[in-house]
């Protein structure tokens, strides 16, 4: 087999029959006009998954293709910790991913691919997604909709077909994430770099890393949809809990993290925003006593914060 030059690294933990549409997604991989399919090896880490279903699929994997090879968590460790083990036995100088449940687009790994070879100081990339709701229809609106922020930077380029580099784009991230995991090729030796992914995050590990990475690196964002993001009830970021669940947590290492004390009132702006969410969550759902916890959390972390007492006496008051 060709030596790899991008590894795609996907955690598994109890996907079921959505694993062999993510790896099918992969193996299938068409090339563009000019630009053929790099070499690239898949690796799927098994973060101890026990449902038979995904066991069996597993199991099979290996007879697929040689380009496969799996690695198995003896604990579960996360999506975060998923990933870094593939990242560790990765043989490509690039790594992109790819979660169980999601799939790439059949051109995916071309239109990236042939970008990094026309832009050799690119060590960052990133796309667009769809979303697949429950009921199997796909969600295409315009990027406008889908992230206004984003779309208001990268408008010209974006509007003319054109790749985007947003510069050190931390300020940006700081009033949303820009990116969904799956529409990211890295290079190998930035990641490392930068650490992985924090595996005591269990979620917004990824939004974490891109932080870390915006600090002293460009991203570049091309104008085109690579990921087809399904939505369902099992899904970590689509169960009942609030939207941006653990962002507080990692909002907290950055601003213990003295590479971003630059950026601390943007951080504690963004903080205030997931906080909010928690509280008007949980008190939407007449769980008043989680709203209140999450309201004293946020009285302690921002005392000044006049929304902070409001949604305390809120809770209070069961309203």
């Amino acid at each position: 087999m060709e030596h790899p030059i991008i590894s795609i690294v996907m955690p598994v933990f109890n996907t079921g029959s959505y694993l062999s549409e993510a790896i099918d997604s992969v193996l299938q991989q068409q090339p563009i006009d000019g630009c053929a399919v790099p070499s690239y090896e898949l690796i799927i880490v098994d973060d101890n998954s026990t449902d038979p279903e995904t066991l069996a699929i597993l199991d099979s994997v290996p007879r697929l293709d040689p380009r496969i090879r799996i690695f198995k968590n003896e604990r579960e460790k996360g999506p975060a910790g998923g990933r870094n083990t593939g990242i560790l036995h990765a043989q490509g100088a690039w790594i992109g991913f790819l979660d169980s449940d999601d799939m790439w687009l059949p051109n995916a790994l071309a239109v990236r691919w042939c970008f990094i070879l026309d832009n050799p100081d690119a060590k960052w990339v990133g796309a667009n997604h769809y979303l697949l709701k429950p009921t199997l229809e796909l969600v295409i609106p315009p990027l406008s909709k889908r992230s206004p922020l984003l779309y208001a930077a990268i408008r010209k380029d974006y509007d003319a077909g054109r790749a985007s580099r947003l510069a050190r784009p931390v300020e940006m991230f700081a009033k949303d994430c820009l990116l969904q995991t799956g529409t990211v090729l890295l290079d190998r030796e930035l990641l490392l770099a930068k650490g992985m992914f924090d595996e005591e995050l269990r979620r917004a590990e990824d939004y974490h890393l891109w932080f870390k990475c915006a600090l002293d690196n460009d991203l570049w964002m091309l104008p085109f949809d690579v990921v087809v993001y399904r939505i369902h009830p099992g899904s970590l970021t689509h169960g009942d809990d609030p939207k941006y669940l653990y962002e507080d947590r990692m909002i907290a290492l950055l601003l213990q993290d003295p590479s971003f004390k630059r950026y601390g009132n943007l951080l504690r702006e963004r903080l205030d925003l997931v906080l909010r969410d928690h509280c008007d969550h949980y008190r939407s759902q007449k769980f008043y006593g989680t709203a209140f916890h999450w309201a004293s959390e946020w009285v302690a972390k921002r005392p000044l914060a006049s929304a902070a007492w409001r949604q305390l006496l809120a809770s209070v008051l069961r309203i």
